[in-house]
């Protein structure tokens, strides 16, 4: 094997020194892109990197007109979707969302609805994983059930304030993040919703908490949809205060067969489905909560901490 000569070794150190240069080269240009696009977005109040679930609840929207808004965990979009073609088909979905319809998950085939929501019912069990240890070894816990959604759209109307009303934030500034968010909502409440027992006040707190309302609101019409759908309940019948799911505990929109109809019109039926869609976009989630007051006498009381 021939020594190699000093031109050689010129050329080689000259071209790992060009391919060094290159590379740093092209790693500043991709950092400053995203530095420039990550300025655009915070300019413009956008945050599709991450995703928030949260929980609307109506308990004051009676009393002072607000739909109260609590975050439940807050994560990297690429944690809950870690698949890159399915988190850019939610991240499309999430582009076509609009205020009438903003369910990101009716803008995906009916196919992925199933496997989008359960990779979010992962992350939300997650977060409620030590009630369900609670509820194995105490009983003292009341069983509830919330459903959840995906919306993909921005919170537009004003109403947000520093610490006080008296202190309102700037028209330009009062806009919400477009960001994608999971929202979940009890189950009982929706049901009030549907049957009229909770309505919407004739003064809201702002129009903030009316755009809330009005997702509620949407949220229990796809509710009673799907309730209707699935159970088939006999005309005349249907309660949505009590309507059971009977074995369907996800609220999944399979019908039952009905036996005059042929396989083939069943099928056919099941098959053809406008996009977007009302069905199969929510999932149901149970949370044990736990009854501390009891569960203080009644709960083991053998493990020491301290000595």
């Amino acid at each position: 094997m021939g020594s190699v000569t000093k031109g050689e070794w010129l050329r080689i150190a000259f071209t790992a020194f060009l391919t060094w240069l290159l590379q740093r080269l092209w790693n500043r240009l991709l950092q400053r892109n995203k530095q420039i696009t990550d300025r655009s977005h915070w300019d413009a109040r956008v945050d599709l990197e991450n995703i928030q679930a949260c929980l609307l609840s109506s308990c004051n929207v009676g009393r002072c007109g607000r739909i109260e808004k609590r975050t439940v965990m807050t994560k990297k979009l690429s944690d809950v979707f870690s698949n890159e073609y399915i988190r850019n088909v939610v991240l499309e979905a999430a582009a076509k969302t609009t205020q009438e319809n903003p369910f990101v998950v009716s803008w995906l085939r009916r196919e992925d609805r199933w496997n989008v929501l359960v990779a979010c019912i992962n992350h939300l069990s997650s977060v409620f994983g030590p009630y369900h240890l609670f509820s194995n070894q105490v009983l003292n816990y009341e069983s509830c059930w919330y459903i959840f959604t995906i919306v993909g759209v921005r919170t537009t109307a004003s109403g947000r304030f520093f610490i006080t009303p008296h202190h309102p934030v700037k028209g330009q500034n009062d806009v919400g993040v477009l960001r994608i968010r999971i929202v979940m909502v009890d189950e009982q409440e929706v049901r009030k919703i549907c049957s009229g027992d909770i309505e919407e006040p004739s003064d809201m707190f702002s129009d903030r908490h009316r755009e809330r309302w009005n997702v509620m609101q949407r949220i229990a019409t796809m509710f009673e949809h799907q309730l209707t759908r699935v159970t088939l309940p006999t005309p005349g019948t249907f309660d949505v205060r009590t309507q059971s799911w009977g074995n369907n505990l996800c609220g999944t929109f399979k019908k039952k067969k009905v036996e005059h109809r042929s396989v083939e019109e069943q099928l056919e039926e099941e098959e053809v489905e406008e996009i977007p869609s009302t069905n199969d976009c929510f999932l149901r989630i149970h949370v044990p909560v736990p009854l501390l007051k009891e569960a203080k006498t009644l709960g083991p009381q053998d493990v020491v901490l301290y000595e």
